[in-house]
């Protein structure tokens, strides 16, 4: 890395800490997280590169999943409607946004993740594509998640976060184990198995929210 890209990185780098430090504040205040292992294979801090394969309830789903992993810096798929001027697509980039366009993505996007997880970070995705308003349902998972994280070699974390009831409930989210899918697609992946693989994380949300219905349901 050259001394212009160190230079950029460090100013993105700087410009994030400080939007996270006085952002999340008030959301620790406001949504006060409530966060739940599903067991103890999950651990307390995720090390390393990782893809956090999240639902995506609402427009804050971004804060709330920093608010997991409060350790982290993440690094988040965004669509390319928010970067429609030069400023809003300044302030996403140091935001650590990766630009992807959903109806056709293309093979930069692709690199970015997959660069950023050789760098070791996390690099969070929606696989829904788009935000589910529907209540406490999971819609089919799009199949980039499971490429992306057998190209860059790295796990799946699937999380959960419960949509609550009214706004002014706290948020909990659900942490499952973190996923290998080269144990399910193989060395050289066909389409069938990067499918199967996403129903498989798509399973797992869906385990994630029944174990919430059973340790919290008192609370309905």
């Amino acid at each position: 890395m050259n001394s212009t890209a160190k230079k950029k990185k460090k100013q993105s780098n700087f410009a994030y800490d400080f939007v996270k430090i006085t952002g999340l504040i008030p959301a620790l205040i406001w949504l006060r997280p409530r966060i739940v292992r599903a067991s103890e294979n999950v651990p307390k801090k995720i090390k390393g590169g990782a893809i956090i394969a999240a639902n995506h309830t609402s427009f804050l789903d971004p804060i709330i999943v920093h608010l997991a992993f409060l350790n982290r810096r993440l690094y988040c798929l965004a669509t390319k409607d928010l970067y429609d001027t030069p400023t809003k697509r300044k302030f996403f980039e140091r935001m650590h946004c990766i630009i992807v366009d959903k109806e056709n993505f293309n093979m930069s996007s692709l690199h970015s993740v997959c660069d950023r997880l050789k760098e070791e970070k996390l690099v969070v995705i929606f696989p829904e594509g788009y935000v589910n308003r529907k209540e406490d349902t999971v819609q089919d998972y799009k199949s980039g998640a499971v490429l992306m994280a057998h190209i860059g070699k790295k796990p799946i974390v699937p999380v959960y976060i419960v949509k609550p009831k009214r706004w002014y409930n706290r948020v909990t989210i659900m942490i499952g184990e973190p996923i290998d899918v080269a144990s399910i697609c193989g060395i050289i992946p066909t389409m069938e198995k990067i499918d199967q693989a996403s129903r498989f994380i798509r399973q797992k949300e869906i385990e994630l929210a029944t174990l919430y219905e059973s340790k919290f349901n008192k609370e309905k």
